[in-house]
């Protein structure tokens, strides 16, 4: 009986030992699987960024300086900014971060001066008459085919008291009924964000819109083409978006 004992305990003890052991070699596993994830990930994203460096050097002698921002825009995107949502990179070979609300406030704080750069301050995107226009696509929250969406800037104001923000107003066309080409618009307010370069509009009514507010990022390296998103005011839950150009 004594012998029993010690027998069936050494099996209950390498039981144990064996539960362990597979614990400890799934959380390796799990382990090598994330890391050689990542590692996948970081290698793609390299490979790209390298492909859209070697395009770049490979345009020629003298390459036109909206196709040299264009590029160094989608590497931009693709590489990251390396600040967060509330903060804007200054760019140079030291990065930095400052706050969006002190760029183009008339001093410089970016060390090499880039928040208050002319490009980076300029007011073209919100121009009173200017229009964008794009196919839209939806995603979520309403039943919608693709459509016509057109925004024209109606006025502008830059408050001299907080000059990081352009106020605006707009009118925002979209095709209800592609068979009859029945239009609708409403009235839209919203502002500027020098240095997100992101136009952002509301409805002046909350009755209008279908309650969806619209922001569209110019990440593309220039003032003529933005990446817009459609979404409900009350949660910024996307629903739609489209690639507006100038018009």
């Amino acid at each position: 009986m004594k012998y029993l004992l010690i027998a069936l305990a050494a099996v209950a003890c390498t039981v144990q030992l064996s539960n362990a052991f597979s614990r400890e070699a799934a959380k390796e596993m799990l382990h090598d699987y994330r890391v050689k994830n990542q590692n996948f990930h970081i290698d793609d994203l390299e490979n790209t960024v390298t492909e859209l460096e070697e395009e770049l050097e490979g345009l020629g002698d003298i390459p036109d300086a909206s196709t040299i921002a264009a590029l160094k825009a989608r590497i931009r995107n693709l590489e990251g900014t390396g600040c967060d949502e509330d903060h804007v990179q200054c760019g140079g070979d030291v990065p930095e971060c400052i706050s969006p609300l002190f760029v183009c406030d008339g001093q410089d704080d970016c060390k090499n001066g880039r928040d208050e750069e002319d490009d980076v301050c300029s007011m073209d995107p919100v121009k009173v008459g200017t229009t964008y226009s794009g196919i839209t696509s939806w995603s979520d929250c309403v039943l919608h085919s693709p459509h016509m969406t057109v925004i024209t800037i109606t006025a502008f104001e830059r408050p001299p008291a907080y000059t990081a923000r352009v106020y605006v107003r707009a009118v925002v066309s979209f095709e209800v009924d592609e068979h009859s080409h029945l239009v609708q618009s409403y009235s839209a307010k919203g502002y500027w964000d020098f240095g997100h370069h992101r136009l952002n509009l509301i409805p002046n009514d909350s009755t209008q819109g279908g309650g969806h507010g619209i922001s569209c990022s110019f990440n593309l390296g220039n003032h003529e083409e933005a990446d817009c998103k459609i979404g409900l005011v009350t949660s910024k839950h996307q629903c739609a978006a489209f690639h507006a150009k100038k018009v």
